[in-house]
């Protein structure tokens, strides 16, 4: 999911403020999306564990089943809330056309582009490791 960063030295223009918009909606749909997924990977790990794996394999089940209740209820969670107040606050400055300290915005937009990237490649590493591990039982 990598996009223009606001702030990029190979581009003599910065990024506009409408098209950080557009990344901050695009972040929140990915964020619910990854929600749901997260809710069919509970299900194949439930039919996974209804084939009477080993004990090494119940407790790769349960590893991959922590990882669901971490990701889905505290760090999208709080990615999601984080994201949507930064969404909020640029839509309000943008309706009201008031004054604000667009830099600062701007830095606060990489670091959330850098927090997604960083969840988007730890969820990439689960879902390979889950699928590998999934597959042996289906």
């Amino acid at each position: 999911m990598k996009s223009l960063s606001p702030v990029n030295t190979n581009y003599l223009l910065e990024v506009s403020l409408e098209q950080l918009h557009s990344e901050s909606t695009t972040w929140l749909s990915q964020i619910d999306f990854w929600r749901v997924e997260l809710g069919f990977f509970q299900r194949l790990l439930e039919r996974v564990a209804a084939r009477m794996p080993t004990e090494e394999d119940k407790k790769r089940i349960d590893h991959f089943q922590n990882l669901i209740f971490y990701f889905k209820g505290e760090l999208l969670d709080e990615l999601r809330h984080n994201v949507r107040e930064h969404e909020q606050y640029l839509g309000y400055q943008l309706d009201q056309r008031a004054p604000f300290n667009e830099q600062i915005y701007r830095q606060v937009h990489k670091k959330y582009e850098a927090k997604m990237d960083a969840f988007e490649r730890d969820y990439r590493d689960y879902k390979r490791d889950l699928y590998r591990f999934a597959g042996k039982f289906l």
